[in-house]
C-alpha cells in the first residue's frame, strides 16, 4: 500500500517525527495511519566486515490510529487477506436508514489507538529520516513461545513525501490482522517491557 505523507511534525524535545500517511482507496474513502519515528536511540548492528558489512539499526516505532481512515485500512487489508469480519451479524434486519454507507467501516474493524513495535532499519538509518529514504521492517511480537508474531515493511521517503506499507510474507497475514485489530494501546515490542 502506497501513501502520501499528509502531515509531518518534528517534536524536537522528543526527537520524534510524527507522520500522517493517507491514501485514496477508491471506490472507498481514504485509508491511512500515523507513524511516530524517533531520530534518537537507534542501536546499530554490523554483520560482516569491509564492503560486505551489513548495517542495521534497531529501535521502536509507534503506529497510531487516524480514526476511520485507519479502521478502513484495516478492513481493506482484512478483506484482501480473507479474514472474517468481527461483526458476524448481517445487519440485514436494520432499516436502510440506519445502515452504514461505508462498506468497510460497516465490517466492524477497529485499528488500535497506538501500537508500539520493534523496528529495524535495513541498510538505512531511521535517525536520518529527514534527509533520506528509510526502509524498515516492523516486528509485532508478544514474546511468548508459539505466541502472536508478524512482520511487515514500512518505507518512508520524507523528502519526497511518500510512504509504503508492504507485506513481508503471506504467512504473517492472520497475525498482522490480529495485531492491527487489538483494542486500545497495544505493546507489540517485547523488548519495551
Amino acid at each position: 500500500m502506497s501513501f502520501e505523507i499528509v502531515e509531518k511534525i518534528f517534536v524536537e524535545k522528543e526527537g520524534v517525527w510524527k507522520l500522517g500517511l493517507c491514501a485514496d482507496a477508491a471506490p472507498y474513502q481514504p485509508v491511512g495511519f500515523y507513524a511516530d519515528i524517533p531520530t534518537v536511540g537507534w542501536n546499530e548492528q554490523v554483520d560482516g566486515e569491509g564492503d560486505d558489512a551489513f548495517h542495521s539499526f534497531w529501535g521502536p516505532v509507534t503506529l497510531r490510529s487516524r480514526g476511520e481512515d485507519s479502521d478502513r485500512m484495516l478492513a481493506l487489508l482484512a478483506e484482501y487477506y480473507g479474514a472474517s469480519s468481527p461483526r458476524q451479524t448481517s445487519q440485514g434486519w436494520l432499516p436502510k436508514l440506519f445502515r452504514r454507507d461505508d462498506k468497510l467501516l460497516a465490517q466492524g474493524w477497529t485499528f488500535p489507538q497506538t501500537i508500539n513495535c520493534l523496528a529495524v532499519g535495513i541498510e538505512s538509518n531511521p535517525a536520518l529520516i529527514a534527509d533520506e529514504a528509510v526502509r524498515m521492517k516492523l516486528f509485532f511480537d508478544d514474546g511468548l513461545e508459539n505466541g502472536h508474531y508478524a512482520e511487515v515493511f514500512l518505507e518512508i521517503d520524507l523528502p519526497r513525501g511518500l510512504g509504503a506499507l508492504n507485506e513481508k510474507d503471506e504467512e504473517y497475514r492472520d497475525e498482522l490482522i490480529h495485531w492491527l485489530s487489538r483494542p486500545g494501546n497495544v505493546d507489540a515490542n517485547p523488548y519495551s517491557r
